[in-house]
């Protein structure tokens, strides 16, 4: 099993990648990555590969399936901690979006964890119900014959 040390750029992209999934990046987001990768590596200033890939984090080409396999053949508990330092970075900005929350769900997936491990860290709602809901709001609604 690889340390934190040996996976921090890992951690670091999983982390940006919740701060990208509404494509804004807000000052509060960032802080918490950069204090939490901070504790990871136990304190002190982040190392310049750390600082830098912050700096240069490459969120539209980001594949974020592709980096969690990292972590596939981790321990559930281990899985968990990642996905609630990944919640720690989207709670930051006092806003949670769909798009933030698919992320976790995805991220979730993608660690090979079963919905019910995770499902207390993400809104619970239906696409669905929500896309229609949506779609009702923005309907403009028919003339109303003789005025």
């Amino acid at each position: 099993m690889s340390s934190v040390q040996d996976r921090i750029l890992v951690i670091t992209d999983l982390l940006l990648g919740a701060v990208y999934a509404d494509d804004k990046l807000k000052g509060a987001e960032e802080e918490t990555v950069r204090k939490l990768l901070g504790e990871l590596l136990g304190g002190g200033d982040l190392p310049a590969e750390v600082d830098s890939r912050i700096k240069t984090f490459p969120a539209h080409t980001f594949d974020m399936r592709a980096t969690a396999e990292d972590f596939t053949e981790d321990p559930p508990m281990k899985k968990r901690k990642l996905l609630e330092l990944v919640c720690a970075v989207r709670d930051a900005d006092e806003e949670i979006d769909l798009a933030e929350d698919d992320y976790v769900r995805a991220l979730g997936e993608a660690l090979g964890m079963k919905k019910d491990e995770y499902a207390d860290l993400t809104l619970d709602y239906e696409v669905g119900e929500l896309r229609s809901t949506l779609e009702e709001l923005r309907a403009v609604p028919p003339p109303v014959p003789g005025k």
